[in-house]
């Protein structure tokens, strides 16, 4: 993405993207406190002013207490990102097999049922803005490590608690080679299976795009971004889109959908998970916590659809933002 000030006079630009704003010669914290207000509301940035001053702070490069010309360029790029995003929506793994067939979220004993994703999802894709939609996909052949039915094909490490004759399904176990501990899933998603598809009801987006992820027979793959193949293209994707904002739903909110969004985060990406478009195979609030704790915002549809549709923006997201321009800043330097 082109830099909007890269050549040009920041104070211009942030007159143009905020009608108005009073730009001083002096740019102080007390002046990015009324920049960060009207960006996002005075709300956002009370409640969480620590976020505001660890910006504020990120570019302020010198530490003097005012950002200098070069240090608002770098202000303004931010900026920039946040008032012209480019919204990318991931849907995670919404598949036969984790709805109705053999690891059906209602058949782990928790009160969570797949099904319910897919009407808000679709709400999600027919009234969002979305510059780029994501579909995932679980995508195994048959001798995958993670099947229960495939115990017998590998040799359990000596120092594993659960053996052959004693494991179930759910059961963990450690494995000689690869030697790696491993959940004994039920078989699921077999690439080219009716498991394996997306649900029959949930909307396709003409012009989405499709990555699939657990190819590899001996490694387990959470994240979309852990197979090496379906990683490729879906960075190739977000490089290709320009993509700036993340948004995240589908199955399951505490496994694929978390190791997916805790890779984008890693990758620098401000990502927001939607939790009403979201079920769990073991809901409980150690996910949520998580999600926070590593950057993301966790939201309900309707939040979200405002940040995509209606120009409103997330202090949260900023923040994520504004700590990659620094780590980029700092790696080039």
């Amino acid at each position: 993405m082109a830099l909007p000030v890269e050549n040009g006079d920041p104070s211009l630009f942030l007159i143009k993207v905020l009608p108005g704003f009073d730009v001083k010669k002096t740019f102080d914290y007390e002046q990015f406190r009324t920049l960060c207000v009207r960006l996002f509301s005075e709300y956002e940035v009370e409640q969480d002013e620590w976020r505001v001053r660890e910006v504020f702070e990120l570019f302020d490069a010198d530490a003097n207490g005012v950002l200098d010309n070069q240090e608002i360029h770098s202000c303004c790029n931010w900026i920039h990102a946040i008032v012209n995003p480019v919204n990318v929506l991931l849907v995670v793994d919404v598949q036969n097999d984790f709805i109705d067939g053999t690891l059906a979220l209602r058949k782990c004993g928790f009160g969570q049922d797949g099904l319910e994703v897919v009407q808000p999802i679709n709400r999600l894709l027919k009234e969002g803005r979305w510059d780029k939609v994501i579909y995932t996909q679980d995508w195994h052949p048959e001798n995958h490590i993670s099947f229960f039915e495939n115990l017998a094909m590998r040799e359990l490490h000596p120092k594993s608690e659960i053996t052959k004759e004693t494991a179930k399904p759910f059961d963990t176990v450690v494995f000689l080679q690869p030697h790696i501990t491993q959940i004994l899933w039920p078989k699921h998603c077999v690439k080219n299976t009716w498991g394996a598809e997306l649900h029959k009801d949930l909307l396709i987006i003409p012009s989405s795009e499709r990555v699939h992820k657990g190819q590899d027979p001996d490694k387990e793959s959470y994240s979309a971004f852990e197979d090496a193949e379906g990683s490729l293209k879906l960075k190739r994707i977000l490089s290709a889109v320009g993509a700036t904002h993340l948004y995240a739903c589908g199955i399951a909110y505490d496994i694929c959908v978390k190791q997916t969004c805790l890779d984008c985060l890693r990758l620098g990406y401000p990502v927001a998970v939607i939790e009403d478009c979201c079920r769990s195979v073991k809901p409980d609030s150690e996910t949520t916590t998580t999600y926070i704790e590593n950057g993301a915002l966790v939201e309900r549809s309707d939040r979200i659809l405002s940040l995509v549709n209606d120009g409103k923006h997330s202090l949260v997201m900023a923040h994520q933002a504004a700590k990659f321009i620094n780590q980029t800043k700092l790696h080039i330097m």
